[in-house]
């Protein structure tokens, strides 16, 4: 049996391959720039082609957008994908999609120790929910709940909730990205954009016109040389990340942990771990006691949701193996 997984983000697509009757055949995760192909489908004939496949009994998906039973249009990239549109364009018999959070969810009992960097220890608690949260492209949210000791991860689109500034600074920003977005959810801060966007604004509250074009890569670079501005940005978005992971375990209490995935949690620890960011976690007033008991961590290893994506295609290429049993 040929099993593919995939972990389709909006600005790379990682790919996994496993032949259960040579599992040595496959061994390199396959990444390829999302927004170099025009659909899914050519994406996935590329990869056919490269890997010299012809053939694919289960594939599985991780897909950053609402999943409507098998459809899904991509929130960060222009593509709709039919989980039976790719079983008749492609030879894949059996295709199954989930969230990408859903699947970074199922990942988490599968990255190394060494991978994950408690932020908060909490009360931590084997029998309670988790949560999965992670800013990358965009913004992801997965509550997890707990049912006879195996986890359960839901879709969300917790993301796209309206940003709710919680001082002086954070209302004049609010203004300012009203100038751009009529509707200002959490994602057009908490993402690789909404650092640059964060960058944009301290630059202007300093009076200072920004004259070249820069990357959330560059302005992490530049906050670790010391330039005001970024240090400004990446406190800011600490700060709101802070804040609206703490509002959510509100919603869904966690203290089984709160894990936050994504790609640029990983990319700007030191910050993670800095006060900024656990004091706006724990600044929920009256609901101060609520939220300190839930742990929160920090996964470093940018495979997790590939890793759970590949383990449900493997769950389900055993359960078609036993359907075929007499």
């Amino acid at each position: 049996m040929i099993i593919l997984a995939g972990d389709i983000g909006g600005t790379t697509s990682r790919f996994q391959w496993l032949d259960t009757e040579s599992p040595h055949r496959f061994q390199q995760v396959m990444r390829y720039v999302s927004a170099g192909f025009p659909s899914f489908e050519a994406l996935l004939k590329q990869l056919l082609a490269d890997s010299g496949v012809e053939q694919v009994d289960v594939a599985c998906f991780g897909l950053p957008g609402p999943v409507n039973g098998a459809e899904v249009s991509l929130t960060n990239l222009p593509w709709r994908i039919s989980a039976c549109g790719l079983q008749t364009a492609l030879p894949i018999a059996r295709v199954q999609l989930l969230n990408d959070f859903q699947a970074a969810a199922l990942g988490i009992d599968l990255v190394e120790s060494e991978d994950i960097v408690c932020l908060y220890p909490g009360e931590y608690d084997a029998k309670g929910n988790r949560l999965v949260i992670g800013a990358g492209t965009g913004l992801g949210v997965a509550p997890v709940y707990q049912l006879e000791g195996r986890f359960y991860p839901q879709p969300s689109e917790g993301g796209h909730m309206a940003f709710a500034p919680i001082n002086d600074e954070q209302e004049r920003l609010l203004l300012w990205l009203h100038r751009n977005f009529g509707y200002v959810a959490y994602e057009n801060l908490l993402s690789g954009e909404g650092l640059i966007r964060l960058y944009q604004f301290c630059a202007d509250q300093a009076g200072k016109t920004l004259t070249e074009k820069i990357t959330a890569a560059a302005v992490t670079e530049r906050a670790e040389q010391g330039e005001s501005l970024a240090l400004c940005a990446l406190s800011m978005f600490v700060t709101i990340y802070g804040q609206f992971i703490g509002d959510i375990a509100l919603i869904w209490p966690a203290q089984a942990g709160i894990y936050i995935a994504g790609g640029i949690g990983a990319k700007i620890v030191p910050w993670m771990r800095s006060r900024s960011f656990r004091d706006a976690f724990l600044a929920k007033d009256k609901m101060c006691g609520v939220v300190e008991k839930m742990p929160v961590y920090l996964v470093l290893d940018d495979l997790i949701g590939l890793k759970g994506a590949f383990q449900l295609a493997q769950r389900t290429g055993r359960d078609f193996n036993k359907r075929d049993l007499p």
